[in-house]
């Protein structure tokens, strides 16, 4: 159950969250932490991070346990990751990825007296996404931790985000002309509203729950609600002008959801439906008004290109993907590893390096197989879930609205996801596992915040 917010957070929070927020400020700011000696130096702070939490904190002020179905699927995965790196003998390896066994073998003759290899085909990129799991998983329980000893005040554990991702949107816009896309720090604008995306529904929602309180605004409060609707406005243009076709139809549709949700949050049905409607006309006005014509023109290019959908080889590779995953079903080619199995099963452009599948969900797949797949797909549905359970069902305007701006951020990752790899940008997973933690606050146990049945 939530404590009541009778006093205020306790200074140390204030420290943690401080810490927190320069970790994540500094891989944002260093193009997404995606050079390994930048994102090194976030996994040693995020390493020592819980450990001075842990020391200086009581039991007794610590979060309750997570639910089984949030805090099983990050440790299996961590488990079935460490697994592909654990040498196996042939007979057990050939039963659980033949095709990594027949490779092994196939290199026995080359270097004789191999009995036994990992299911990684890559060992050390492997090792290095294992620390960035390790690595999420502490910024998913710093956030939720904070979230508890701030009483509830998850508005405030998710601030430092919105307004890193404000100064990224604010760079972006400086950068932005006909010739050159808004990238912010980041060397992909894709990823760039990848970050915008996720951290948009959050300033958008706050605005809106705070205009549709019933009653009196503070000066305080104004201000908030005026920094929020700054915000919002600057990560929507920053999308925009990022010129990043999925990040543009992710953030319509997380905003649209997020909008419809929060306006007819009190209303009946036939209001909601009008609500949703009128949210729908409201973002569909603003984008044909904002939007230029260099990003209408990019959605034009799918309908005109006929060899390859996307102009840039995406199709592709996700054809030649599937002939990866058959042949590593069920443990996959290790994670981190797909671009060293994947040229075996290249059908064009052999001379190219490809490193990456720019889709999320077929990356995984090939990367952790279907055990993998499914431990990591079950804890994004378990946080998805859990979000809607709250907005449906919390009595708590704060906690249904927060619970509503978490929905939209989901839901813009899971559609990125299917033409990009923004869970493959340290900086950007950093932002998701942020929300995780916190979508995880929502309920500690206790259904006394929520509708009766």
């Amino acid at each position: 159950m939530e404590r009541p917010a009778k006093k205020g957070p306790p200074a140390s929070c204030y420290a943690y969250l401080a810490a927190l927020s320069l970790i994540f400020a500094y891989a944002v700011f260093e193009s997404g932490a995606i050079l390994p000696s930048d994102w090194n130096r976030c996994l040693v702070s995020l390493g020592l991070l819980p450990l001075v939490y842990i020391r200086y904190t009581s039991k007794e002020d610590l979060a309750p346990p997570l639910q089984w179905w949030l805090r099983w699927p990050p440790l299996l995965l961590l488990g079935f990751v460490g697994l592909q790196l654990v040498p196996l003998p042939m007979g057990l390896l050939r039963a659980v990825s033949p095709a990594r066994a027949d490779l092994s073998q196939s290199l026995n003759e080359v270097f004789p007296g191999t009995f036994s290899t990992t299911i990684s085909v890559y060992p050390s990129a492997t090792l290095a996404h294992l620390f960035r799991v390790a690595a999420y998983t502490v910024v998913f329980v710093m956030t939720r931790e904070l979230a508890w000893r701030t009483h509830g005040r998850r508005w405030l554990v998710i601030a430092p985000v919105l307004m890193i991702a404000g100064a990224e949107a604010v760079f972006g816009l400086f950068q932005y002309s006909p010739d050159n896309a808004a990238h912010g720090t980041y060397e992909n604008r894709d990823h760039f509203a990848g970050l915008l995306e996720l951290s948009l529904p959050f300033a958008a929602v706050y605005a809106i729950a705070a205009m549709m309180a019933r009653r009196r605004q503070t000066f305080r409060q104004a201000v908030l609600v005026s920094i929020s609707v700054a915000l919002a406005t600057l990560m929507f243009l920053g999308i925009i002008l990022s010129l990043s076709r999925t990040g543009f139809l992710a953030s319509l549709s997380s905003l649209f959801v997020a909008g419809s949700l929060s306006l007819g949050v009190r209303m009946p049905a036939l209001r909601r439906f009008v609500a949703a409607a009128l949210v729908a006309a409201a973002l569909i006005a603003a984008s044909f008004y904002l939007a230029p014509d260099q990003l209408i023109n990019r959605f034009g290019e799918i309908a005109g290109t006929s060899a390859d959908m996307m102009g840039d080889g995406r199709p592709r590779i996700w054809k030649d993907t599937w002939g990866l995953i058959t042949h590593y079903p069920l443990a996959g080619c290790g994670l981190g590893a797909f671009e060293q199995a994947f040229p075996r099963f290249r059908t064009f452009l052999p001379e190219l390096a490809v490193d990456t599948v720019h889709n999320d969900y077929l990356q995984f797949l090939a990367e952790l197989g279907a055990i993998g797949f499914s431990l990591a797909a079950f804890g994004m549905m378990a946080v998805f879930l859990s979000a809607a359970y709250a907005a449906f069902r919390s009595v708590h305007s704060s906690t249904r609205y927060f619970a509503i701006a978490s929905l939209g951020a989901l839901i813009a990752i899971l559609i990125h996801s299917f033409a990009d790899y923004n869970l493959y940008i340290p900086a950007n997973a950093m932002v998701f596992a942020w929300i995780a933690g916190l979508v995880a606050s929502l309920n500690f146990g206790s259904r006394a915040h929520l509708r009766p049945d």
